[in-house]
C-alpha cells in the first residue's frame, strides 16, 4: 500500500482543518515534530491529546548471526521510538475494520 507524498499531506491537512494556506499549515506541522521530538529528548514520552503516546525505549543488547560470515555477533542497545494508541484511536479503528470486511 502506497503512502501520499508530502505535498499531498498537507494540502489534505489543509482541507481537514480549514486552514488554506499551505505554508501555515506546513509551519504548524513542524512546529509539532519540534515540539514531540524535544519531549522525546527530555522526558522520554510525550502524550498527543485524542491520538495516542510516543515513548523512547531502549532495546537490550541481544546476539545475532551475522550470515555472511557464520559467526554470533553482539549487537548494542538500541533505541527506539515506540508508539502507543490512545484508547479512542483503537475504537476508531475497530469499528471501521468491522464495517469494512
Amino acid at each position: 500500500m502506497k503512502s501520499i507524498n508530502s505535498e499531498e499531506f498537507f494540502k489534505q491537512v489543509a482541507l481537514n482543518s480549514g486552514i488554506v494556506d499551505l505554508q501555515t499549515v506546513k509551519n504548524i506541522y513542524y512546529g509539532i515534530i519540534k515540539t514531540i521530538s524535544k519531549e522525546l529528548k527530555g522526558k522520554q514520552v510525550i502524550n498527543l491529546p485524542d491520538w495516542g503516546k510516543f515513548f523512547l525505549t531502549t532495546y537490550k543488547s541481544r546476539k545475532a548471526l551475522n550470515v555472511s560470515s557464520g559467526e554470533v555477533e553482539i549487537l548494542p542497545p538500541k533505541l527506539a521510538v515506540k508508539f502507543q494508541a490512545d484508547y479512542k484511536v483503537k475504537k476508531y479503528f475497530r469499528e471501521w475494520d468491522k464495517l469494512n470486511k
